[in-house]
């Protein structure tokens, strides 16, 4: 990167298509990549997703065409719209599930502690037993809460972050190079 603010990407592809599709891996031919073009973008701009990018596609000179760039930067924006979609899916499911999951944790924490006021008071079991059914069980419907409050509360920061990460792929600013 040559700008402290600014990811400056130059990706060498053999193909356009390479862009979208994994090229056959030959590290013996300097085909060292076994990923797409995409996937090599977005591992480079995950640390800091919300500095501009600006990438260079180096391709070879019989790959120029006339219309090779808007074909590309459609494909390009196309592509990021499907997943950005499909993450912004992966997210409202993650959420309904969250919802639909949480009412049988509170209902369960409900009987726990019901089950805790009732076996840990009984006079006819040892001390230490009664006490370990009350703890247990308390602990017990805390850890059935867990599932629903971390889909609700957490599992979706990942996600976000990666739906941020198409958002700034589809806009970011592409250039082509074309070697001999």
């Amino acid at each position: 990167m040559t700008d402290t603010s600014t990811h400056d990407i130059h990706l060498e592809l053999s193909d356009p298509r390479e862009l979208f599709q994994a090229p056959e891996l030959d590290p013996l031919a300097g085909q060292p990549y076994a990923e797409p073009g995409v996937e090599r973008i977005l591992n480079r701009i995950r640390p800091k997703p919300g500095w501009p990018v600006r990438t260079t596609l180096r391709l070879p000179a019989a790959a120029r065409s006339p219309d090779l760039e808007a074909r590309v930067r459609a494909g390009l924006q196309q592509y990021s719209d499907i997943r950005v979609g499909q993450i912004t899916h992966d997210i409202a499911s993650l959420r309904q599930e969250g919802l639909a999951t949480l009412w049988r944790g509170v209902l369960f924490l409900a009987l726990c502690m019901f089950g805790s006021r009732i076996l840990g008071e009984p006079k006819f079991l040892p001390d230490i037993v009664a006490r370990f059914l009350d703890e247990g069980l308390i602990i017990a419907g805390w850890v059935a809460l867990w599932y629903p409050l971390d889909a609700l509360l957490y599992q979706h920061w990942p996600l976000k972050r990666e739906r941020r990460l198409y958002e700034r792929l589809r806009v970011m600013d592409l250039k082509f190079e074309f070697v001999d």
